[in-house]
């Protein structure tokens, strides 16, 4: 009888500590499932048996919490970042573009987003799309991923936005993230330097040319004039004065002839031909300007070398156009390494995934940093008679074919111009 009830006593305590073990773990889980980490376990009321298990458990939660208050704080802190940038920021869920009635929440609407589309801070992605429904549709066109330039606004308030949509995949659900920026006043901007530097070349080319006309023909007014301003007769004038009116004269002429020159040169600048692209092997290609340039290279002491390049390698080109280029580059790099130590030009070719680059490299006298962003402006040159119009043709006809014309220099060590054709 007595170990029976001592039986009965003992099932009832471990009935009591399995429930009170539940109890506390059923806590603890229903804790982290609830984020509520203000839990505490004493493990003074439980025993010595519980000490170490309510221990870990308070560690535990102490571990969830900070790291909850540092996601919270990075979360905070990028979305302050986002907040104060001057890109615009838009993020939805994708599926809430093509569903006109979706009544979902914006995920993210930064204040630039709304400064550039000049409206409030909608919660709702439905509001949005009713109010600029011009925006929906660039973002379906650029969904997949990709940019675009987009005018919009009224005619004294016009702007141009870079638009770029970037598809995101997170958790099993599809994200868009919509950039954008205004860049008109950018463009603009830009647009008045370029203008102000052509102006000023310009104007210091005619100068050049007027100041000496405007001289040589005051000296042939006053030759041809006595002092009262009347017109001399013919028998009047000498030998002397003939020849100085003939010389002043030619050299009118003379001057006349470079500004026709010069605004040749403009309309050479202005009016590149549409490029005629065809299939062009590059080897072959480059062996042609090789051989072409051998004899101006040999004749100033030049080393050349031409790299190696895969026997089928292609770009479309005009290769007329792309002579020219390449032709003023190097007769560059020539006079660059005149007077230089072992002068050396390279010619290389670098196949990428995107892209294809030839490059004109020489051990020459460099260019200055501050002159390498003028250098591609019509008319500017360092050199003593040069036209200042290779460079800015070369650069022109690049943009002609998709693709670029960049420089890199180093003051006495080398200058690199680098042809890239986008594939």
């Amino acid at each position: 009888m007595g170990v029976g009830l001592l039986i009965i006593i003992q099932v009832i305590f471990l009935i009591r500590y399995v429930n009170n073990t539940n109890y506390s773990l059923v806590k603890f889980l229903d804790a982290l499932k609830n984020e509520d980490y203000s839990v505490y376990f004493s493990p003074s009321k439980k025993g010595d048996s519980f000490a170490k298990v309510f221990d870990d458990f308070n560690l535990i939660i102490k571990i969830f919490k900070r790291n909850k208050i540092e996601k919270e704080a990075q979360y905070k802190y990028f979305k302050y970042i986002l907040e104060h940038v001057n890109l615009g920021i838009i993020s939805i869920k994708k599926d809430d573009l093509y569903t006109n009635e979706s009544h979902e929440e914006i995920l993210f609407l930064n204040k630039a987003a709304c400064d550039i589309l000049q409206q409030p801070k909608h919660k709702y992605w439905h509001r949005l799309a009713k109010s600029v429904p011009w925006l929906v549709n660039e973002i379906k066109k650029t969904a997949e991923g990709g940019k675009t330039l987009v005018d919009f606004g009224k005619e004294t308030e016009k702007k141009q936005l870079s638009l770029e949509t970037i598809e995101l995949q997170l958790l099993g659900k599809t994200y868009l993230i919509i950039t954008f920026q205004d860049i008109r006043s950018e463009i603009e901007q830009k647009e008045i330097e370029a203008w102000h530097n052509v102006i000023k070349i310009l104007a210091h080319e005619m100068l050049n040319s007027f100041t000496p006309v405007s001289s040589l023909a005051s000296t042939v007014k006053s030759t041809t004039e006595d002092s009262e301003g009347n017109v001399l007769k013919a028998e009047a004038l000498d030998d002397e004065d003939i020849q100085d009116i003939n010389m002043a004269v030619k050299t009118i002429k003379r001057r006349s002839d470079g500004l026709l020159d010069f605004v040749k040169d403009y309309r050479t600048i202005s009016n590149v031909p549409i490029p005629t692209l065809n299939k062009t092997n590059i080897k072959t290609f480059l062996l042609s300007i090789e051989l072409l340039m051998k004899p101006s290279i040999q004749k100033a002491n030049i080393a050349m070398e031409l790299s190696h390049i895969p026997a089928n390698a292609t770009i479309m080109a005009d290769t007329k156009l792309i002579e020219q280029v390449l032709i003023n580059l190097i007769n560059n790099s020539i006079h660059a390494l005149h007077g230089i130590e072992n002068p050396l030009l390279k010619i290389n070719c670098v196949i990428e995934a995107d892209k294809t680059v030839i490059s004109i490299h020489d051990n020459g006298k460099g260019i200055e940093d501050q002159i390498k962003n003028q250098i591609f402006i019509p008319f500017y040159t360092t050199k003593k008679n040069g036209s200042g119009i290779g460079l800015s043709l070369s650069k022109n006809i690049m943009k002609k074919h998709g693709g670029n014309l960049l420089v890199n220099s180093e003051v006495g060590v080398y200058t690199s111009f680098s042809l890239v054709f986008k594939q």
